[in-house]
């Protein structure tokens, strides 16, 4: 079941991600132009993700500090993930940001 919950949350993510950098490059589309913005917003998202990855880097030098005693399934056993309602959490993240984004 932790599987699922990951792959809702990739694909929250994913959309999310999608529809933000859509509205980052009409905004700059209306602010500059489209063919800037395609280039802003290229370049902004180059520096996003060269910083993102710089500090996953960093952080996996540190080395493994979790506790050797809980593993994931442990973990799970214990904490069972109720998948209905994160499925629904996450249907209606989705269905407010495309209201709010249909009202502005």
């Amino acid at each position: 079941m932790g599987r699922a919950v990951g792959m809702m949350t990739t694909a929250l993510g994913a959309y999310m991600t999608f529809k933000m950098w859509a509205e980052f490059q009409d905004a700059l589309g209306e602010a500059f132009g489209g063919a800037w913005a395609v280039i802003i917003a290229t370049v902004t998202f180059l520096i996003y993700q060269s910083n993102k990855n710089d500090k996953s880097y960093e952080s996996s030098i540190g080395g493994i500090s979790s506790a050797p005693n809980l593993t994931k399934q442990a973990m799970e056993a214990e904490n069972p993930l109720p998948l209905a309602f994160i499925a629904g959490t996450y249907l209606l993240i989705i269905v407010i940001f495309e209201l709010l984004l249909g009202l502005v």
